[in-house]
């Protein structure tokens, strides 16, 4: 499929009358930049809930939109002036009482967030952004079992792999690790190449003297500094292509600007004598038995220090974690002092669903933030997923005053991620008592 790399870009007021020429640019736009029918038409009714929304609940409002292409998905970009908590339908838990007239303004939101596949919220000052994202359609591969290679001659490193060969390893990935340990995006090895063509992810291979694949590892910025990593996989029956694989990731993200390294999800051949534990969370496995998940971290530079959010309740686990990795931060307590909010929050939530895993983040924090996370919890509770965390960037004093929220919810801090976000992240596991 030819997909072209042209944003479209429009102002309009929120006015039912411009939804017909809304509709229209996201059914001739969205094929051009690379969706099928299929994920065109659920986007083009995201997109019309939004703008109808609008309509109702902030007539006249100027609405910038824009439809971008990415490579391996496409973002519907809105930024307009209204109340954020009318958002509030967007959130998993979301439970429109159909007895109120307002709630049933909002029923459109509900139906726009299932109709994507993620959207991301945030405010400046008192402009709202929200960005829709519609993933490009691709075939999935079925787990077939398979048992590792044994190589031929040396192993050598391939830093920029051909999209066959990225398709090709994550095929085999898919083949002999388990799911939990493999990247989500995986079981779709062309959207992986894609992501690695638009440098959204990147990967480096090894292969054997007969071109034969031995192993791979990939990696992702989740910010300017700090890189999350995969791996490695190894698929032949030699040690040694785990520690090049290793080597070869740290040698290539120190030449950047990162300051961190941690594991997103490493498997057990990862070489970890060149890292130390951020800690571990328990993960529920299918059979209902539980294993523990270790973390791994690496400095990739001097440190400078840093200041910090967190709600006091947070500060002993912060100040024992940044004492065990010798990080230089000033621990700043926010916990609220009865400025208004918001009057609703809205969270968004990353699904597993074959794992039954959850991860939430808040886009906004309202009044009703307790009870929100409160039903969120119930939710996928009741959806059987029993690995449910929640994640929180302390560079903004609004996100680290949800951690008193959490703890009252039964969730526990677990991980710190230095640099995991615009600062360090916060990731919390629910345990239910």
């Amino acid at each position: 499929m030819i997909k072209l790399n042209q944003p479209v870009l429009m102002e309009l007021q929120a006015d039912m009358a411009w939804i017909p020429l809304v509709q229209a640019v996201v059914e001739q736009g969205a094929p051009v930049l690379g969706l099928d029918r299929s994920k065109t038409l659920r986007l083009t009714m995201a997109v019309e809930e939004i703008v109808s929304h609008l309509a109702r609940t902030a007539l006249g409002t100027k609405i910038g939109f824009s439809l971008k292409p990415y490579g391996w998905h496409v973002l519907a970009e809105f930024s307009f002036r209204a109340d954020p908590s009318h958002l509030w339908a967007m959130n998993l838990a979301a439970k429109p009482n159909l007895s109120d007239p307002n709630d049933l303004d909002h029923l459109g939101l509900l139906l726009a967030s299932r109709m994507v596949d993620g959207f991301t919220l945030h405010l400046e000052g008192e402009v709202v952004h929200l960005a829709l994202r519609q993933d490009c359609s691709y075939p999935v591969v079925t787990k077939i079992a398979a048992d590792p290679i044994r190589s031929k001659g040396k192993l050598t490193i391939v830093p920029a792999p051909e999209s066959a060969f990225i398709q090709a390893a994550c095929v085999r990935a898919v083949n002999l690790y388990p799911a939990r340990k493999n990247h989500t995006a995986f079981s779709m090895p062309g959207k992986v190449a894609d992501m690695v063509a638009q440098k959204d992810m990147d990967m480096a291979l090894v292969l054997d003297e007969t071109s034969a694949l031995a192993g791979m590892i990939c990696w992702q910025a989740l910010s300017e500094k700090g890189i999350g990593f995969f791996g490695p996989y190894v698929f032949c029956r030699e040690e040694q292509a785990a520690a090049l694989l290793t080597e070869h990731l740290i040698q290539r993200v120190a030449r950047t600007k990162a300051m961190g390294l941690f594991s997103e999800l490493a498997t057990p051949e990862l070489t970890t004598k060149e890292f130390e534990s951020l800690g571990h969370f328990s993960y529920v496995q299918s059979d209902g038995q539980a294993s523990r998940e270790e973390v791994w971290y690496r400095h990739l530079g001097e440190d400078m220090g840093a200041s910090v959010w967190a709600h006091p309740a947070m500060v002993s686990f912060l100040s024992a974690a940044y004492g065990r990795l010798v990080l230089m931060r000033d621990i700043r307590e926010t916990c609220g002092f009865g400025e208004a909010l918001p009057r609703r929050s809205v969270f968004s939530t990353q699904l597993r669903p074959e794992l039954g895993e959850a991860t939430l983040m808040p886009m906004v924090t309202g009044a009703d933030a307790k009870d929100c996370v409160a039903r969120h919890v119930d939710t996928l509770c009741r959806e059987n997923f029993s690995n449910i965390f929640f994640k929180l960037d302390l560079a903004f004093g609004w996100q680290a005053a949800l951690g008193g929220v959490l703890m009252e919810n039964g969730f526990k801090p677990r991980l710190l991620l230095p640099h995991g976000g615009r600062s360090d992240l916060v990731v919390f596991q629910y345990e239910p008592a």
